[in-house]
């Protein structure tokens, strides 16, 4: 199966289904992450790690970097970490395809069949030669610089004999092309998918959006709607478990004064925190309330549904 699918998750663009599977395993637990944040420079290239983690505050705490099976691709990448935690003195993680595997134990789905959805996926395509907004190059022009090298390239490769030259032929012939001249693709006027404004485009191309404007729109409302649905199922969740701890520990909260609050509920907040990663207690009461109505409401709410629920 080949693990080089890349594609639109949220709104980030991932580069494998290795990274679309750990970040499906990181929503499953709530667990909150951004990708390839920052650029470090290491031994005098570029590297761009993965998955970046922050605390409450905002602060970077942890880097985690996604790699295959690749033995040398291993290797490379804890030498480019190590090298990270020196320069920053935050903590790295490097997961391939083992880590993945035990981490999958605890989901209620397979690893393979995570990859196996992703790549079914209308937002994926094989590596990054992909067409229309899928294409992480999509919009981008290349420089006379890069055109320039890319015509050399090509050149050379016409000039040997290679595997390469091989099978650029065949592509030609079966594209109805020959060498002696190019046959100019088809072009269609098209209509944005989100503004209607018109575009020209090639036919066979994939492209539904007039610009990179209207794509990076329809992707921030992705996001959004993901967000959205996300923070209901956890407030949903929240709520629920505060019914239940509020049911089990009658006694105590019936017996709570006002100006006590805080130490009585303490346990009860550590558990959201280690379920939900969620500290801010506004979060808490707007998941009972819709809005933050503070602790005293919290607790009135308690005592309510303890005085309902008595036998």
């Amino acid at each position: 199966m080949n693990r080089g699918y890349a594609g639109y998750y949220k709104s980030f663009y991932l580069r494998s289904s290795y990274e679309y599977a750990y970040a499906v395993y990181l929503d499953h637990f709530f667990i909150t992450w951004s990708y390839e944040d920052q650029v470090f420079r290491i031994d005098g290239e570029n590297y761009k790690p993965d998955f970046f983690f922050y605390d409450q505050s905002g602060n970077l705490e942890k880097i985690v970097e996604i790699k295959s099976r690749d033995k040398n691709a291993l290797e490379k990448a804890k030498e480019r970490l190590k090298s990270i935690e020196q320069q920053v003195q935050i903590k790295t993680e490097l997961v391939s395809y083992e880590e993945l595997l035990i981490i999958y134990k605890n989901m209620p789905v397979s690893l393979n069949s995570i990859i196996t959805k992703w790549i079914a996926s209308d937002k994926t395509t094989i590596h990054k030669a992909a067409s229309g907004e899928l294409n992480s190059h999509y919009g981008l022009k290349h420089s006379e610089e890069t055109k320039k090298k890319i015509g050399e390239h090509t050149k050379s490769l016409w000039n040997t004999n290679s595997e390469t030259k091989k099978r650029m032929i065949e592509g030609l012939r079966k594209s109805g092309l020959s060498q002696r001249g190019k046959i100019k693709t088809l072009r269609e006027s098209r209509y944005c998918s989100l503004c209607s404004h018109e575009f020209i485009v090639m036919k066979t191309s994939a492209r539904i959006y007039c610009s990179r404007e209207c794509s990076g729109k329809v992707a921030i409302k992705l996001a959004t709607d993901e967000y959205v649905n996300k923070r209901k199922i956890i407030h949903s969740e929240i709520k629920g478990y505060i019914n239940q701890w509020t049911m089990e520990n009658k006694d105590i909260v019936l017996a709570t004064p006002f100006n006590k609050i805080n130490s009585t509920i303490k346990p009860m907040t550590d558990e959201i925190l280690r379920r939900y990663n969620v500290k801010d207690f506004r979060v808490i009461s707007s998941a009972i309330f819709g809005v933050d109505q503070g602790r005293k409401e919290l607790l009135k709410y308690m005592k309510k549904l303890c005085n309902e629920n008595v036998c």
